[in-house]
């Protein structure tokens, strides 16, 4: 079996670019976007992701323009799902899903001759712009098919919240539906008498529905008009389910048409019909007696959308609460030939782990491995395609692999294609006090490789500070910010020009990914582009020092040019730069009679100044007076405290209650709740016991595992035992004072006096 990228990546062998295409760039163009897909498909990230989205927009300048106008369409769908995601039940990744449907389109494209001959003559093509022609049509279909999810984001968060407030009760629970929505829907004047000279036995057109009706009726014989009324009430009233699918077809017609002299045809209508079919209409709404599984003869891209998306379900980000405990496949392999599908998907694990409401652990299986071993999973497919197909599902356990170049950068907010502009910007002189929109003329210009050179080194920045243990973000965190590489604990002496080496080596390797080489033989830029050879291509060291200062921008540029899109965004040190470590341990007297919190003012002053250039853990053994007040100041700052007892719990209770009461003091039911209460806030609870029934074994032990001591006092020099050995102090405060000393510890005295 082969990978998803193997197969796709046959089907740029066969793509013809160059009669319906920029002559010289054609084959530049589709080496940039070969190597995007093969890039994304290597790590799935999102990043990645991007670039094969922004490949398809440049090169066919969707809208009248490349990516600038379709950005809108594709980081609003991925910022929803970022930000209202997990408020979901059921929800996982639609953003980088896309991109696999696509790879999977064209896997099927170029390795299944029988699929790729019936396409050609469904829509009468000649064999030299076949290939060009769907890598189009079918990119529009796959890469748009969910751009409006946000739609159904919306729905789906009120459905959740009031499923969770008051159960699944339809007819009580409040749902979301859209208003303006005649408005939302009608075409424009413009649009409607273009669509009148295409299509003249349209009668009435005025709505995206009448279109899409039509369309639906052309293909797949389902009743015009009823098609109209069905899109209506599936919107309007549907208390159960939004369909993305309808949204999408919408919103992406509605873009289609904004242009004023925009192109369309019966294919384009297809693109639009098959985003309608492919989630939920055909499946489970169209007109009855009408409904049937798409067949290829009748719409090729419907059952390839249909098709693609059921079979990608592997590698796909969960965000809802429930999908989070469903894991899919995380990898997968498939063989593609004529009329033979054969599909393996790999599980980290074939059961899963849930906890019940007592934490009892519960061992389940994978209910989606339990579909695929079982056919559940193929006659799905088989109830919403008609495909002559012959398709073969296969499982497979297998040890997930970890994913590399996954950084704590917070990437969700960064528009990749604003900062390559900026760092082409940076790079050029001229243009460091130009205007965004001369900025983004000037990087408009260049041709799609250059482009996706800024790309790449935007995308590099997590990395390269991954590299020296930082990262960014626009949150406000509890670690050390950076102003200046250098001034950054790592493992090197010169953080500054390490990176700008890791840069130039980045710049090689995507210099020779793109087919260039090392050469000195031109005398222009034009030409050394068209000959694709380049003198750096060698050793940082043997780089001209101006060569050299390029990189040296690059980095030093990397927080100005962020803070363009987030003046609030740090770089943070956070490994080597996490706060130290401090461990301070907590003794005193029992009974004092000091003013409680006048100690406790105190001993706060002492831990909030430790705690300002460390993690402060500290640890008492828990005592009645001293101990408990040091454990109370600790928890009241949010600090970690440990605890470690001279004998079990629940005797040691019942210890601090008789021992309060054999010296007079009170020690009630509230006393004994917050001391429990303490406890309870203990990240460890050590029981280190004496068999004098004195606290110095565990005093020992806080004092062995400290670096400084805080002791409420009175300076009285009492030994823990007399002459003879016999116990005369079961507190012991000066004998856990005289230990530190001896093991040249700080001791921090606060004065108690009994």
């Amino acid at each position: 079996m082969k990978t998803l990228s193997e197969l796709s990546n046959k089907f740029f062998k066969i793509l013809d670019m160059r009669n319906y295409y920029k002559q010289d760039t054609a084959e530049n163009d589709k080496l940039c976007f070969q190597q995007s897909l093969k890039q994304f498909l290597a790590s799935g990230k999102k990043e990645d992701a991007f670039s094969v989205y922004f490949c398809f927009s440049e090169i066919f300048q969707l809208f009248g323009q490349g990516y600038d106008n379709t950005k809108k369409l594709l980081e609003m769908l991925s910022d929803h799902e970022y930000h209202s995601g997990e408020l979901l039940s059921k929800h996982r990744d639609h953003y980088s899903h896309s991109v696999y449907v696509f790879a999977l389109g064209l896997a099927f494209y170029a390795n299944d001759s029988s699929f790729r001959k019936n396409y050609i003559s469904f829509y009468q093509l000649d064999d030299g712009c076949a290939s060009f022609n769907f890598l189009k049509f079918w990119g529009l279909v796959a890469l748009f098919h969910d751009i409006g999810y946000p739609f159904q984001l919306a729905h789906e968060q009120i459905k959740t919240y009031a499923e969770e407030m008051w159960g699944r009760n339809e007819k009580s629970n409040p749902y979301v539906s859209y208003g303006n929505f005649k408005q939302f829907i009608t075409i424009n004047k413009n649009a409607r008498k273009r669509l009148s000279e295409i299509f003249p036995e349209i009668k009435n057109i005025t709505t995206y529905n009448d279109l899409l009706a039509y369309g639906l009726e052309k293909r797949d014989g389902y009743n015009q008009e009823l098609v109209c009324k069905k899109l209506i009430d599936r919107v309007v009233h549907q208390p159960k389910f939004m369909d993305h699918g309808y949204f999408s077809a919408i919103v992406l017609a509605r873009q289609l048409f904004s242009m004023p002299s925009f192109y369309f045809d019966m294919q384009c209508l297809d693109v639009l019909t098959a985003i309608l079919l492919h989630n939920s209409f055909n499946k489970y709404d169209a007109p009855q007696n009408q409904a049937h599984p798409i067949r290829f003869d009748e719409h090729p891209l419907a059952y390839l959308i249909i098709l693609c998306d059921e079979l990608q379900c592997w590698d796909r980000l969960a965000y809802g609460k429930i999908s989070k405990r469903d894991p899919i496949a995380w990898d997968f392999a498939l063989d593609i030939s004529n009329n033979m599908l054969l599909v393996c998907y790999t599980y980290d694990s074939y059961i899963v782990r849930t906890y019940d409401e007592k934490l009892e652990p519960n061992i389940e299986k994978n209910n989606n491995y339990c579909e695929m071993k079982d056919g559940i999973f193929l006659n799905r497919i088989r109830k919403f395609v008609d495909t002559p197909l012959n398709i073969i599902v296969k499982v497979q356990e297998k040890r997930k692999q970890k994913k590399s170049n996954l950084f704590a950068s917070d990437d969700d907010f960064i528009s990749l294609c604003d900062l390559a502009k900026a760092i082409h910007a940076s790079y050029n002189e001229h243009c460091m006090s130009l205007s965004t929109e001369f900025i983004s003329e000037d990087f408009g210009s260049l041709p799609l490789e250059f482009k996706l050179s800024n790309i790449e080194q935007a995308k590099s920045y997590s990395y390269k500070l991954e590299l020296i243990n930082c990262f960014y973000s626009r949150k406000d965190l509890d670690y050390p910010v950076v102003e200046d590489f250098n001034r950054v604990e790592a493992n090197y002496k010169n953080n500054l020009g390490f990176l700008c080496r890791e840069e130039h080596v980045r710049w090689v390797k995507e210099k020779l990914a793109m087919g260039w080489k090392y050469g000195t033989d031109y005398k222009s830029r034009e030409e050394r582009n068209s000959k694709k050879i380049h003198q750096d291509i060698v050793p940082y060291e043997m780089l001209s020092k101006d060569e050299q200062s390029k990189d040296e921008l690059m980095i030093k540029n990397i927080l100005d040019l962020l803070k363009r899109f987030d003046s609030n965004i740090k770089i943070y040190n956070y490994r080597t730069g996490r706060k130290p470590k401090l461990e301070i341990a907590g003794t005193g007297h029992r009974f004092f009679n000091e003013n409680v919190e006048t100690l406790k003012s105190s001993v706060k002053k002492i831990l909030e100044e430790f705690s300002k250039t460390n993690h402060v853990i500290v640890r008492t053994c828990f005592a009645y007076g001293a101990d408990q007040l040091i454990a109370e100041c600790a928890v009241e700052l949010g600090l970690t405290i440990k605890a470690v007892l001279p004998m079990p719990v629940e005797l040691f209770i019942e210890d601090v209650r008789n021992d309060a009461k054999s010296h007079g003091r009170s020690f009630d039911e509230n006393d004994e709740l917050k001391m429990r209460h303490l406890l309870a806030q203990t990240v460890v609870c050590r029981v280190v016991e004496d068999p004098r029934s004195t606290y110095a074994e565990a005093s020992k032990y806080i004092v062995s595992k400290c670096d400084k001591l805080i002791a409420l006092w009175d300076k009285k020099a009492i030994p823990l035992v007399d002459n003879n050995g016999a116990p005369i102090n079961r507190g012991g405060t000066f004998d856990c004072i005289k230990m530190a000393e001896a093991q040249n510890k700080e001791v921090i005295v606060v004065g108690c006096y009994r």
